[in-house]
């Protein structure tokens, strides 16, 4: 399938957002979430979250964070990186955030790629966006702090998707690597398409780039 069809088809599942809601808890997931936050030592933290298998007792929707929390680990983990966290929100409000609007099928598969993108721009961070993944490695040079979503398996569309936050680092020498958070490796790349190459499985292809930076170009 391809990435503009994968795209469309987010858009389709983010539909119906008065189904999104845990059926138990009517008013939302927030206040649970918070408390379940505390207990897990996450709340008002400053570290980056690197295993999301952790986090079952998180709800989103009517799923939980360990099952489809990706998209809102790698904004989370983008916004405490991104300008030494002065725009980093609290994890249960981000989660609320997009229980309201962006999770697709009611947060069972996650938060489109768009709704990420969309939801950066409105804490005035200047986002780009691209489905090129020849794109990939320009918008790369130009963003410190990146959210990549690909396709696990490129054979194999029912092994779903898997989003991360990418940092860039840059070298006193003028070289720069990108090194993956939630994504299962401890190494950092030379280029997004050999992080991708990286990805446990070794079949992994990209779908979408989303970099914040100081001029927005895609």
């Amino acid at each position: 399938m391809k990435n503009d069809s994968l795209l469309r088809a987010e858009a389709l599942l983010t539909g119906g957002n008065i189904f999104n809601r845990n059926k138990k808890d009517p008013y939302g997931n927030l206040s649970a979430n918070y408390i379940k936050a505390g207990e897990m030592g996450l709340k008002g933290s400053l570290g980056l979250i690197n295993d999301q298998s952790k986090l079952s007792d998180l709800a989103i929707g009517r799923s939980n964070i360990a099952v489809a929390g990706c998209e809102v680990i790698a904004v989370y983990n983008l916004l405490k990186r991104y300008g030494r966290g002065a725009r980093a929100v609290e994890l249960p409000d981000l989660i609320e955030c997009f229980e309201r609007s962006g999770v697709m099928l009611g947060g069972r598969f996650g938060v489109s790629s768009r709704a990420m993108a969309d939801f950066l721009r409105s804490m005035g961070l200047k986002t780009n966006f691209t489905s090129d993944p020849s794109d990939f490695d320009v918008l790369g040079q130009y963003c410190s702090d990146l959210i990549l979503t690909v396709m696990n398996d490129r054979t194999n569309i029912f092994k779903q998707i898997h989003t991360i936050y990418v940092s860039r680092e840059d070298a006193p020498d003028g070289a720069y690597y990108f090194r993956p958070y939630n994504a299962g490796l401890r190494d950092r790349f030379s280029s997004i398409d050999d992080l991708i190459k990286a990805l446990p499985g070794g079949k992994a292809s990209g779908i979408s780039l989303i970099g914040v930076s100081g001029e927005s170009r895609y």
